[in-house]
């Protein structure tokens, strides 16, 4: 019996993903990139909701725990703002780590993305009560967030100079509002 794990999972559905596409996300799929029986990969995820609602769970926890990394180094401010506009730079960096279950639960069940938007309720909040200027908080964070949107889609390259470019000057506004 294989000893892969749920993470290892999520990282080869991740992957067919990125190599076939959110339509060709499939149990079968997976199992095949992970080296797993059908039946192997179904005693972790019973079905392909429970494994994409597990994608969008890791890429939630992912994001969260670079946000607390910059927060806790000092950052540009370590405000909640800088904190979550470089989160989302640093998951543009690694195309192979691109959290792709946003474009999979999309394409598969658009209610999946319910844990999304209750994290992003409480991310607004955080920055209603914590930025200086609530609604500019905002406009940055929607920019990094398109950004990274370009990148999830493919439409934008991150090897493009502009990208870094771009990081520093939200950031340096950000350090403004935190």
């Amino acid at each position: 019996m294989s000893k892969i794990d749920k993470e290892a999972i999520i990282r080869a559905a991740e992957e067919v993903v990125r190599e076939k596409g959110a339509r060709k996300l499939t149990l079968d799929a997976v199992a095949a990139q992970c080296g797993l029986s059908k039946g192997g990969l179904l005693h972790h995820f019973r079905t392909k909701q429970a494994l994409l609602q597990a994608m969008l769970e890791s890429a939630i926890g992912c994001e969260a725990e670079l946000a607390a990394e910059y927060a806790a180094s000092g950052g540009e401010t370590g405000g909640p703002l800088a904190s979550r506009i470089h989160s989302m730079f640093a998951l543009m960096e690694d195309e192979e780590s691109l959290p792709r279950a946003l474009i999979a639960a999309v394409a598969e069940d658009p209610a999946l993305l319910e844990p999304i938007k209750s994290k992003e309720a409480k991310v607004r909040s955080e920055l209603l009560n914590n930025c200086s200027d609530p609604e500019m908080a905002l406009l940055l964070l929607s920019a990094a967030r398109g950004l990274f949107l370009g990148r999830v889609l493919g439409v934008m390259d991150s090897d493009d100079p502009i990208f870094e470019r771009l990081h520093k000057r939200l950031l340096k506004l950000a350090a403004d509002l935190d």
